[in-house]
């Protein structure tokens, strides 16, 4: 998995952690508005049809920050990409079609976090909380329309707490090759932990995440498409119960460099909800 090259051999630190960087860290540009199974886990696998629900509009409301694979200048360049706060539309980047879904376009190659080698477009939550000490939830449902070529992975959903600004990402939930998995750092020098939630998912195909900070120092885990469905209870890492924590969901596509105009991930949800 290429995820677990990104795992700092010597010390033990993720380096996938660091790569991720913050969308607090960039400089906030404004615009107007576009219209435009191990030990202490348990898993659970049954039939399920979250992937097909209904769904209405998606808010930004709760999101405070769109980071953009773009420079200062507007440029898909650099290591200074920037945030659009509030978070709102802003074509190509983020759109949303007549019936509320939003599609996030990030190209490969383009602008990055200084810790990161991935361009992202993703939104940042407003809603700071105590890691596994409060209740929190983050529900979507969605499609994976492309994948950037150099490396065919896209981060989905992360769960940040620690680091500078609680900016890293101890939960993060990637597909790859079909596969939905989640990462879970451990918060200390040992190595993360992955988790499979879904196989056998293709491009354009339906299915629906759940992470859920349950607030008794546990995470629960769960995905659905179509008749599979996965879920785990992990605990939260001792390290972090009470750090300041947040949600970011969105593309944060894993390709390195462009190879052309129309390289990169492409992501449409249908609905995308936090509480």
């Amino acid at each position: 998995m290429m995820r677990m090259k990104l795992i700092a051999a010597a010390t033990g630190v993720l380096a996938l952690a660091a790569a991720a960087g913050t969308a607090a860290a960039a400089n906030p540009v404004r615009s107007p508005t576009d219209t435009a199974v191990g030990p202490g886990v348990t898993g659970r696998a049954s039939a399920a049809t979250d992937a097909g629900r209904a769904t209405s509009p998606i808010s930004l409301s709760s999101w405070d920050g769109l980071l953009l694979p773009v420079n200062p200048a507007g440029q898909p360049s650099g290591k200074d990409a920037q945030v659009l706060s509030p978070a709102r539309l802003i074509a190509p980047w983020l759109t949303q079609n007549s019936s509320g879904a939003l599609t996030f376009w990030a190209p490969s190659g383009a602008a990055t976090t200084p810790g990161s080698l991935h361009s992202r477009t993703e939104l940042e939550s407003a809603d700071k909380y105590a890691v596994g000490t409060e209740k929190h939830v983050l529900d979507a449902t969605l499609r994976i329309l492309q994948l950037p070529k150099s490396n065919p992975e896209i981060c989905v959903a992360q769960l940040h707490a620690g680091g500078s600004g609680g900016s890293s990402p101890f939960v993060m939930v990637d597909y790859k090759s079909g596969k939905l998995y989640a990462m879970v750092a451990s918060g200390t020098s040992a190595p993360a932990d992955f988790y499979t939630l879904l196989t056998g998912v293709p491009l354009d195909s339906s299915f629906s995440y759940r992470v859920t900070d349950n607030g008794n120092g546990t995470l629960a885990l769960s995905a659905a498409a179509g008749k599979q469905s996965q879920s785990y209870t992990v605990a939260v890492p001792r390290t972090l119960v009470g750090a300041s924590g947040h949600f970011s969901a969105g593309d944060y596509q894993q390709g390195t460099v462009s190879e052309g105009t129309d390289d990169g991930g492409r992501v449409q949800f249908t609905a995308l909800t936090q509480s």
